[in-house]
C-alpha cells in the first residue's frame, strides 16, 4: 500500500495547535491563571455529565484515563514552563507558559470527554477526526467496504518533534492494518489500528523514518468529530481527488 508523500497542512496545523501551549496571546500571569480556572470549571462540568451519560464500564475506563491524563497534564505543563518559558526548577508555577499549557490541555480534554459521550452517534465505523490528547491527530475517511484512507500527524513533547503517515488501510472487524513494504533492505513499516471500546489504539512498527527522534504514532485516540468537506479533501491523495 502506497504512503502519502506530503503532509496535509490542514491537519498539521490542527495538531500543532493542540500541542503548543497557548502563549501567542501574550497573557499576563494572572490572565493565564484565570484562563486555566475557566477551563478547569468546564472540565468538571463535562466530567459530571459523563458520569451520568456513559455506561458504567465506560465511565470506569474514563476515570482511569482521567487519572493518567492529570499526571500527563501537570508534567507537560512543567516542561512548557522550562522549555518555552525558561522557568527554573521548582518555580514553574510562577511562569505564564505553565498556566497557559494547563489551560490549553484542559480545553482539549473537554473536547475529548465530549467525544467519549458521543461515541455511539457517529455515522460510520471508523470515519472521523480522532485525537490522543498528546499531540496526535488522526483523520479517517472510509472509501469502500473494508478499506479507509487516513492521515496521522503528531507533534510530540517540549521540543515539538513532528511525524506524518498516511495512506490506505484494510480493516476486518475491530482491527485495521496499514503497510509500507520494505525497500532497499529497509524494514517494512506497519500501523495497526485496534478499536478498544470508545478508544482507537494505534500501534506502530518500524515507523522512525516518518517522524522525529522523539515523536511516535502510538497512542489511544478518541473520535471527536465527523469529517468536514475540507477534511475529506485534505485526506485524499491528489490522484484520488
Amino acid at each position: 500500500m502506497e504512503k502519502m508523500k506530503s503532509i496535509p497542512l490542514l491537519f498539521f496545523f490542527f495538531v500543532l495547535t493542540l500541542a503548543l501551549p497557548a502563549t501567542a496571546e501574550d497573557l499576563t500571569l494572572e490572565q493565564a491563571k484565570t484562563k486555566f480556572t475557566t477551563a478547569d470549571k468546564a472540565l468538571n462540568q463535562v466530567y459530571a455529565r459523563a458520569k451520568t451519560t456513559l455506561a458504567e464500564g465506560d465511565f470506569t475506563d474514563l476515570q482511569q484515563d482521567q487519572r493518567e491524563w492529570i499526571a500527563y497534564r501537570d508534567y507537560r505543563s512543567e516542561q512548557a514552563a522550562a522549555f518555552d518559558g525558561g522557568a527554573q526548577e521548582g518555580r514553574e508555577k510562577l511562569n505564564v507558559e505553565y498556566w497557559s499549557s494547563l489551560a490549553a490541555l484542559t480545553e482539549e480534554r473537554v473536547t475529548m470527554i465530549e467525544g467519549w459521550m458521543k461515541s455511539g452517534s457517529f455515522a460510520k465505523e471508523w470515519e472521523g477526526v480522532w485525537i490522543d490528547g498528546n499531540g496526535g491527530s488522526l483523520a479517517i475517511l472510509e472509501n469502500e467496504e473494508g478499506k479507509f484512507v487516513f492521515t496521522l500527524d503528531v507533534v510530540r513533547g517540549p521540543t515539538y518533534h513532528i511525524g506524518h503517515l498516511g495512506g490506505s488501510a484494510e480493516w476486518l472487524g475491530s482491527t485495521a492494518r496499514f503497510t509500507i513494504d520494505a525497500v532497499d533492505g529497509e524494514a517494512a513499516t506497519w500501523l495497526t489500528f485496534v478499536k478498544r471500546g470508545i478508544k482507537l489504539e494505534v500501534i506502530g512498527e518500524n515507523t522512525s523514518p516518518y517522524h522525529g527522534a522523539r515523536a511516535y504514532f502510538d497512542g489511544h485516540y478518541v473520535r471527536i468529530a465527523e469529517l468536514t468537506d475540507d477534511d475529506r479533501k485534505a485526506i485524499l491523495p491528489p490522484a484520488a481527488e
